[in-house]
């Protein structure tokens, strides 16, 4: 597809999947880092634990986008494998469907828990004190970025197997 919006989506998607990979080699230096400091000079960090955990939420969430963008989600062919091509067709729209609407909600949800946490200036109770609504945000954010990757799954062609064993 050559849509302006879907190179944008697709951008987007790209980018928070180079964020997360930054995010786990910051996350490999900082736990390093700190198993040092804790076991050889019996310093450790207040603020490795935070920090990577907010990170693995990052992962998590923030990289799903690119991962369903690509095809590479763990997943059943047993049932598309048997069906021809018109249902093959027909089960991409449900599955875009049913992904995109669970992914609305939990956007929903995720923007009222960002929005209570900013708006009470909930903290977590560390040394660091880190806001909510970081953390939060990236629920929203992650969950938008992958309704709208499923709904452009819905559209794509999808790739046969030959073609992801080339592109690795």
């Amino acid at each position: 597809m050559n849509n302006p919006v879907v190179k944008i989506i697709d951008g987007i998607a790209w980018l928070l999947q180079l964020g997360g990979v930054i995010a786990l080699a910051f996350m490999a230096l900082t736990v390093t880092y700190d198993a040092l400091m804790r076991y050889l000079f019996a310093a450790p960090t207040s603020w490795s634990l935070e920090v990577n955990s907010f990170l693995i939420v990052y992962l998590g969430l923030m990289t799903a986008a690119d991962v369903e963008r690509r095809g590479e989600h763990i997943g059943i062919t047993l049932l598309p494998d048997a069906l021809g091509p018109r249902r093959q067709i027909a089960l991409r729209v449900v599955i875009g469907l049913v992904g995109a609407a669970f992914c609305a909600i939990l956007t929903w949800r995720g923007y009222l828990m960002t929005h209570d946490a900013f708006q009470y200036g909930e903290r977590v109770s560390s040394a660091f004190g880190t806001p909510y609504w970081i953390a939060y945000s990236m629920l929203p954010v992650g969950f938008c970025m992958l309704g709208l990757q499923f709904v452009l799954n819905m559209f794509r062609r999808p790739r046969k197997k030959d073609e992801a064993a080339q592109q690795l």
